[in-house]
């Protein structure tokens, strides 16, 4: 093999590694679709502190629930128009399918403005998109905020409903209720679809061992909760994980109190708690 001939096979072997390399990211880049639009509403209002969610659909099928192929959240920092900017997988695309946007935007975790009309994507216009919402009754029923009962824990159901626990969650975020045995309460942060609870402080009392056993499931799958899933009816939560795996399941309830504050204690003794001091509250040992 002469010297010639190895010079000449590095070289190939240099530019065939060199083109590899540059074509690698690219083919990687080819595979993402950019939208970019804004995102605004008629109403002359201001627009206070917010969460502003777009979403890819797939609504090919007219009789379907359309699955959300892509969704990207931003906290606005400005009033409408929202700029917005949404990845996705090409690869997600499927022929002769037909895809649409929609928004909504968040306060204080309620639904304030979203689309009510189809927003088709169509090639070639990926960069000049505008999704016009539109004001909905931000009631109490369209977010977390209220009073709710555990009917399950992740896939486990609540079969002492005596000693369900119970939460209470305030438009400030407080969270306050029952554990399955002892008093509750903690600081719940939301944006958009998101919702994550800081340390769950509770009360020390003994309580039987299902009891215990409930209690200390309910404060891991709450610490572990990510986002908020809310029934068209608005009277049942579903708490998720990172995964968008339930967590908890509530019902709503019709008293504004937590149900949890009047839950009486049993100590292992099987004897109801009798004392009267002010509970003191601790962080839940993790």
């Amino acid at each position: 093999m002469t010297p010639s001939f190895l010079r000449r096979s590095l070289l190939v072997a240099t530019v065939c590694g060199v083109s590899a390399a540059v074509l690698s990211p690219l083919s990687a880049q080819a595979a993402t679709t950019t939208l970019r639009g804004n995102v605004t509403y008629r109403e002359r209002m201001a627009l206070p502190p917010s969460v502003v969610e777009v979403r890819l659909l797939d609504i090919s099928l007219a009789d379907a629930k359309a699955p959300v192929l892509a969704r990207t959240s931003l906290r606005a920092t400005r009033q409408v128009p929202i700029p917005f900017t949404l990845k996705f997988n090409r690869a997600l695309l499927k022929a002769g399918h037909s895809y649409a946007l929609e928004a909504t935007i968040f306060v204080e975790g309620r639904p304030w403005f979203i689309t009510t009309t189809q927003n088709p994507v169509r090639a070639g216009n990926t960069s000049n998109i505008t999704l016009v919402l539109s004001r909905t009754s931000a009631s109490a029923t369209a977010s977390p905020i209220g009073t709710w009962k555990a009917e399950r824990l992740g896939d486990a159901p609540v079969t002492e409903s005596g000693k369900a626990p119970t939460v209470s969650i305030e438009e400030d975020g407080t969270v306050s209720g029952f554990s399955g045995c002892n008093r509750v309460r903690s600081k719940a942060t939301l944006e958009g679809a998101t919702i994550t609870f800081g340390p769950m402080m509770t009360t020390r009392m003994a309580c039987l061992p299902q009891a215990m056993a409930t209690e200390q499931l309910f404060l891991k799958n709450m610490e572990a909760t990510r986002g908020w899933h809310l029934a068209p009816t608005g009277d049942v939560l579903a708490l998720v994980d990172a995964q968008d795996k339930p967590t908890v399941v509530f019902r709503r309830q019709p008293d504004a109190a937590s149900e949890g504050a009047s839950n009486k204690a049993t100590p292992a003794s099987g004897n109801p708690a009798t004392d009267t001091q002010p509970a003191q509250i601790t962080p839940t040992p993790r």
